[in-house]
């Protein structure tokens, strides 16, 4: 442990210098950094050497005893302080008192007094010391494990073993927001879980650090927990949405980097209820799983609508061509794979990407129409509204 700085400040050498040879301060692991004559040369020495108790005469020049021991108390607020006095300086005591003085020498120093409190200070200090020391290490020893105890708590409550009290307990535990999240994502690596001979243990955990890595920068937000639940699935738990271009961003940097493929599904979370997180990671589950069985011509299609689907003339007869097979083989396809046709497909693209306009952008609703792939104001309104709800503008504001 360090040793403990201490300060005498007297405008008499000879009372600065009795009590500086009076004590063993070695004795105490104590050291005096410094002599003062004046109050302003207190707080001087004081500020710079941080030290740890004060020894002061109240009657000083230039700046008053009492002066220096509010600005001391104001930088160094743990300082412990001792008050010089004589008998007629005494009617300070009160105003002294304020600034929580641990003691009074009254002139002459009685070196018995003077030891005793010396003593009593170190024990305090020591007891502080420990204190200080152990919640310290408590604090490291939280942030270790914090990673751990936050993945812990998510796998938890994504599979509906907590009540609500505990959720909102823990949240605040770990100072996340203790409301409802409003988004939920989950990211699967398909090849994760093939028995794949080709690939070591370590590659495939390198991967697993790798997307995770993406996910977090591309995300950069602080209201969002990102963690492995037991399947080796990367979940995403927002209280400040992201757009699906930021996800399309980490499908495609994994894709580039490592050339690897994932998946995901991102919903928008409605329930208000913290106990009901289960319902909607369920369902990015069976979405994502939906997602990674559909046949190699069914992703073509997807890949090419989700490239163009900006595109008002787009048609499931050019994505047919495309690809060079028919267009009812394609619908039918889609619609056994998918359970959704090619019109609704291409439409819940259009207002995903119109409702992530409408949060992050401030473009007219003639322009957002436009932009997502549609010549008419007024149908994309209509089509909004039967989708989300509510109207573009009632969404908007």
């Amino acid at each position: 442990m360090r040793k403990w700085k201490v300060l005498i400040a007297d405008d008499e050498f000879i009372i600065r210098d009795g009590i500086h040879s009076s004590v063993d301060w070695e004795k105490y692991n104590m050291e005096v950094v410094g002599e003062a004559e004046d109050g302003e040369e207190a707080v001087e020495i004081a500020i710079n050497h941080q030290i740890d108790i004060l020894l002061i005469d109240l009657n000083m020049p230039i700046m008053s005893g009492l002066e220096a021991m509010k600005q001391i108390r104001e930088h160094l607020p743990t300082c412990k302080m001792v008050v010089i006095s004589g008998y007629d300086e005494f009617r300070y005591a009160q105003e002294a008192l304020r600034l929580k003085v641990e003691d009074y020498l009254l002139k002459p120093v009685n070196p018995e007094k003077l030891e005793a409190i010396i003593m009593e200070l170190q024990r305090k200090l020591d007891v502080e010391g420990n204190q200080k020391e152990y919640l310290k290490q408590a604090t490291n020893q939280f942030k270790r494990n914090q990673t751990h105890l936050q993945e812990r708590f998510f796998q938890d409550w994504t599979e509906g073993q907590l009540a609500n009290e505990e959720i909102k307990e823990q949240l605040q535990f770990l100072h996340l927001p203790v409301t409802a999240p409003i988004q939920f994502i989950v990211i699967k690596w398909p090849d994760y879980h093939l028995n794949q001979t080709f690939m070591q243990e370590t590659d495939r955990q390198l991967y697993l650090f790798a997307i995770e890595n993406i996910a977090k920068e591309m995300i950069d937000t602080k209201e969002a927990v990102v963690f492995w639940d037991r399947a080796y699935l990367l979940n995403i738990c927002l209280w400040e949405p992201i757009s699906r271009d930021q996800m399309s961003k980490i499908e495609d940097l994994v894709q580039r980097y490592f050339t690897i493929r994932i998946y995901y599904h991102m919903e928008d979370i409605k329930e208000l209820d913290f106990i009901h997180l289960y319902k909607v990671y369920d369902r990015c589950k069976r979405e994502v799983d939906k997602q990674i069985k559909v046949s190699p011509i069914v992703k073509q299609a997807l890949a090419y609508i989700k490239q163009h689907y900006q595109d008002s003339s787009l048609t499931l007869e050019r994505v047919a061509e495309e690809l060079h097979i028919t267009t009812v083989y394609l619908s039918r396809m889609m619609k056994h794979e998918l359970g959704i046709s090619y019109v609704g497909l291409l439409t819940q693209m259009r207002i995903n990407k119109a409702v992530d306009l409408l949060k992050t952008s401030e473009l007219s609703i003639r322009d957002i129409a436009e932009a997502v792939g549609y010549d008419s104001q007024h149908y994309f309104s209509t089509t909004f509204k039967k989708i989300v709800g509510v109207s573009p503008m009632q969404f908007k504001n």
